[in-house]
């Protein structure tokens, strides 16, 4: 994610349910840090615009809200963070699915059995918590994505680290 970042990457986060607030809340630590000093990195989340969400989801049903988004506004040097607390959110899916197509960095957060997500070529990286418990699910998920923050912090952070002779 670093990477992607340093080369003028954008990070794209989606999920519905319980998982949209948790990807809107991504997009924002990224966006808005509250520690001081840390760098904002561009962030959307696309479960934020209503209209948006609701427009698609009207002309072209549901399951496509993000993989529609995902065509218009993301590029091959971007990030797809995916959000499906059972591994089966068809929309999560789908976003993914056409975040590899065009050639994006693609992670999923997953619970459950991952689903068909973790199963498939659909994410470059992903995290299963392997509960039923959404409660569960969410707590690891929330820890996760706070230490992929500061770990992209991290990594930004340090001359030369993203150098493309090191990450060749």
């Amino acid at each position: 994610m670093a990477e992607r970042f340093h080369r003028g990457g954008r990070l794209f986060t989606f999920g519905n349910g319980g998982a949209a607030t948790d990807a809107q809340h991504i997009a924002v630590e990224f966006v808005h840090p509250v520690i001081v000093g840390k760098r904002a990195l561009p962030a959307l989340s696309l479960t934020g615009d209503i209209a948006t969400v609701t427009g698609v989801g009207a002309m072209r049903g549901f399951g496509d809200i993000f993989a529609h988004q995902l065509r218009y506004f993301a590029g091959a040097d971007d990030i797809a963070l995916g959000i499906s607390p059972d591994g089966r959110c068809d929309d999560v899916l789908r976003g993914l699915r056409t975040a590899r197509e065009l050639g994006l960095l693609t992670v999923a957060l997953l619970g459950g059995d991952g689903g068909e997500i973790a199963r498939g070529p659909l994410a470059d990286h992903a995290v299963v918590v392997r509960s039923d418990d959404p409660r569960v699910v969410k707590e690891v998920h929330v820890t996760t994505y706070h230490v992929l923050w500061e770990l992209v912090h991290v990594f930004l952070e340090q001359p030369g680290v993203l150098a493309p002779e090191v990450i060749a």
